[in-house]
């Protein structure tokens, strides 16, 4: 089984991402105006924050963000089809003269139902009859064995970033996930730089 290249999506090759080298991780990298990320503490919080959710979840799509201070950084907790929200990717900036930097990372955990889904069908197809196989043999649950597989099939290509006995096991994302979380991102930020935010609101009806 071939091992996982790493890449690094990236849409600005002329520019110089100072920050990547102390972040070999980084996935992803991209500017973003000062002012537009400066918005988005206030929109996020105020809009789009996971924990405005109710206790039932949400659709997908809704509540998915969460802004973090220090240092500043943006979480996507992705919704399933369910509502059920699982932490995604984690971008974070670093403020230059007029444009912020930022250097995202996809980074799922086997707890999310997005943990298998980057598996080959022919190889995810197989895994629940070999789990059947494994279950037998060593007298645990199936559902055990299968995430026995799962974890196996990422550590071979060379996939998790935590794989520390007796602690969920996280994996990092692929080029297409990276994409997606991507995208997400530049979606958040047309919102943001189109709503009008609370404090703005304020201000209106002085």
């Amino acid at each position: 089984m071939n091992k996982a290249k790493s890449f690094l999506v990236n849409e600005h090759p002329n520019y110089r991402f100072a920050e990547l080298p102390r972040i070999p991780e980084t996935q992803l990298v991209m500017l973003v105006p000062l002012r537009l990320w400066q918005r988005l503490p206030e929109y996020i919080n105020a809009y789009e924050a996971v924990s405005l959710a109710g206790r039932f979840g949400a659709d997908p799509g809704d509540y998915e963000w969460e802004w973090l201070d220090n240092p500043e950084a943006v979480r996507w907790w992705r919704r399933n089809a369910e509502g059920y929200e699982s932490l995604f990717g984690m971008v974070a900036g670093v403020r230059r003269s007029e444009v912020a930097e930022l250097y995202g990372m996809v980074d799922v955990d086997e707890n999310s139902p997005f943990w298998p889904e980057v598996i080959p069908e022919e190889a995810a197809n197989a895994m629940p009859t070999q789990a059947k196989i494994i279950s037998r043999e060593k007298r645990i649950p199936e559902k055990d064995a299968l995430a026995m597989l799962y974890r196996e099939y990422f550590r071979v290509k060379g996939m998790l970033t935590s794989d520390a006995p007796g602690e969920p096991c996280t994996r990092r994302g692929t080029i297409r996930e990276v994409e997606r979380f991507q995208a997400a991102l530049k979606a958040l930020f047309e919102r943001a730089s189109r709503t009008a935010l609370p404090s703005e609101l304020n201000r209106r009806v002085r």
